[in-house]
């Protein structure tokens, strides 16, 4: 105990640094406004994430709060697991016990970045289950934010996936919520503040490589910094595009609201979407037939507009009956469309 205490002493100590403690206070803040006192932390063993481990510690430290730390062995490096074990030990010198989950990679499924993602998000979802914990959180902050917008624009996204990066509170599934209260700060604050508490961090090889888009990316905006991108004038349209957003989710709802009626097809909701629906302008339409597959599947993620947008073709041209879209059945009866549930039996 008195050597617990002698660490959980060292770990507070840091907040004397007043940039810390204003962090911390913001996320103290953060957690007091969401009502939040239990959750676990998605630890990478990246600077990002040790720096959300040392305020999410202080915060367990301070308020007797119960936090996990969890971290994903997806073994696509060679030194992956050795990695994970290291890190596992060097967290318990801070009285941080850090699980380590393993993405056990079934033969037809590649490791790439994209499915370790997903795989990332399985694993961290069934364990918040297992331990019956609403709350997750992520340590992105705001160079992932630019990253993100453009990486989606070059993929053509809209403005929903322009802006999908901006909210700190996000559902991945209808029990639990993904939290982002670090979107604000710099990846160059959050560095600063794991070399100071830990010194001491995991660094990703893929980070350098430009295999990946997000590395291009980053090296993109790298340069554009230098050649003086102005991150204020970046913001301001990206609060445009914000608000742009939301109006268009606004309609969006309206839509639902007007031409659809939810009912139970063998105990599962399912809807019926009538004519008028498919009459609206077509960002509209597209938003509002995406969220209804969203809540039908309670995926809680929005299905590729590609294939949205030719099922929605079909729908209006007549020439469409019955598909399997993004774990759902859409099929049409008479005059309406309906969507079900996929496994229904």
């Amino acid at each position: 105990m008195i050597a617990k205490n002698k660490v959980h002493k060292k770990i507070l100590g840091y907040l004397k640094n007043k940039e810390f403690k204003k962090i911390y206070n913001n996320f103290d803040k953060f957690l007091n406004e969401r009502n939040i006192n239990t959750f676990a932390v998605s630890l990478s063993g990246g600077s990002d994430s040790m720096a959300m481990a040392y305020f999410s510690k202080c915060h367990q430290i301070l308020n007797n709060s119960k936090i996990y730390y969890v971290h994903i062995d997806h073994k696509l490096r060679k030194h992956s697991s050795n990695e994970a074990r290291e890190l596992k030990y060097f967290m318990k010198k801070f009285d941080i016990n850090c699980e380590i989950l393993n993405w056990k990679k079934n033969k037809n499924v590649r490791g790439t970045q994209e499915n370790a993602r997903i795989a990332r998000y399985n694993l961290l979802e069934n364990f918040c289950k297992r331990k019956k914990i609403t709350s997750l959180f992520l340590a992105h902050h705001s160079d992932d934010l630019y990253e993100n917008f453009f990486i989606r624009m070059l993929r053509g996204s809209g403005i929903r996936g322009l802006t999908s990066f901006s909210s700190k509170d996000t559902f991945i599934s209808s029990n639990l919520k993904s939290y982002r209260p670090f979107l604000s700060l710099s990846k160059n604050l959050l560095l600063n503040v794991t070399k100071k508490v830990f010194g001491y961090f995991i660094k990703d090889p893929s980070n350098s490589n430009n295999e990946f888009l997000r590395t291009r990316i980053r090296s993109l905006l790298s340069n554009l910094q230098k050649d003086g991108f102005d991150k204020k004038k970046f913001n301001l349209t990206y609060f445009n595009l914000q608000s742009a957003n939301e109006t268009l989710k606004f309609y969006s709802n309206q839509n639902i609201l007007k031409n659809t009626s939810f009912f139970k097809k063998k105990n599962k909701n399912s809807v019926v979407i009538n004519s008028n629906f498919f009459m609206q302008p077509n960002e509209i339409v597209l938003r509002s037939f995406s969220s209804l597959i969203s809540k039908i599947n309670k995926k809680y993620y929005f299905s590729r507009g590609k294939t949205l947008i030719k099922k929605i073709k079909e729908i209006r041209l007549n020439s469409f009956k019955k598909a399997t879209v993004g774990g759902c059945i859409v099929e049409r009866v008479n005059n309406t469309i309906i969507i079900y549930p996929e496994n229904i039996k």
